[in-house]
């Protein structure tokens, strides 16, 4: 089943608030008769926006000459890149171990340990903090590890609400060359958030996106547009597509025990 939902210009990000109240609890159990979720992600229209390019000037033997901020990465009508969510579980499977690497020129990645919580550390490396979505949990700690020869200076923001209105600075930290540092976002700060915004003052191309999260039940679009999300307990949830440029989308969904559900996301531009 296809749900289409009108796009906004990229010129105007939209950042839906996803969690409105308290309550992040979630436990880790064995789950037993678990369901799995499967679809595409498709842009029907023209794109957006096309890629940015920037003339380097600050440490350009680290960053190469020129670089590209690609936003929104479509294949042949699939989206790349689309943060997949379901939200509603309040027990299941544990997190994930991953690495998730930026593309082009940049190598910087995010790597969740996984566990009982996300565990997110952010590798710096040619200046490129990953690729440009990604999530984060609220109440967790955030590592940045600078790899670059060069110091970049991290600038993060919270977002909230239909018309992504920047709630407020997180903070701004200068990473050494060749250093880290580790930073716990205030958690009253993103109790209300849906997103943060990762930026670097002496870098503009230097931007990415993480979906703020509950529990482990997500997953991000391949090149193809393709997600699976597994391991679900049986019930009814709902389950939202999101991506900065693009917007949000979303449907109930059931699932059942042993169950394979398809749900397929269409943004229209």
């Amino acid at each position: 089943m296809w749900r289409r939902i009108r796009t906004m210009s990229w010129l105007s990000l939209v950042v839906w608030s996803g969690f409105a109240g308290a309550g992040f609890a979630y436990d880790v159990i064995d789950v037993r008769n678990g369901a799995t979720i499967t679809g595409k992600v498709a842009l029907t229209g023209a794109l957006p926006h096309a890629p940015r390019r920037f003339e380097v000037r600050n440490g350009p033997e680290v960053c190469g000459s020129e670089r590209v901020l690609t936003k929104l990465d479509v294949h042949d009508g699939m989206v790349q890149g689309v943060v997949i969510a379901l939200e509603g579980v309040e027990q299941g499977k544990p997190f994930a171990s991953h690495r998730d690497a930026a593309t082009d020129r940049g190598r910087g990645a995010f790597h969740y340990a996984g566990g009982n919580e996300l565990n997110l550390d952010v590798r710096l490396e040619k200046c490129s903090f990953g690729p440009f979505t990604g999530v984060i949990r609220v109440d967790e700690s955030v590592r940045f590890v600078n790899h670059d020869s060069i110091k970049h200076t991290l600038h993060t923001y919270s977002l909230k609400g239909r018309k992504a209105k920047i709630m407020r600075t997180l903070h701004t930290q200068s990473l050494r060359a060749q250093g880290q540092t580790e930073k716990n976002f205030p958690a009253k700060k993103l109790r209300r958030a849906s997103a943060v915004v990762l930026t670097c003052d002496r870098h503009d191309f230097m931007e990415n996106w993480l979906y703020m999260v509950r529990n482990p039940y997500y997953a991000i679009s391949d090149e193809s547009g393709n997600f699976e999300i597994g391991q679900i307990p049986p019930g009814d949830y709902k389950l939202v597509a999101w991506h900065p440029v693009l917007g949000m989308n979303e449907q109930r969904v059931t699932v059942t025990p042993d169950g394979r559900l398809a749900v397929n996301f269409e943004f229209i531009n």
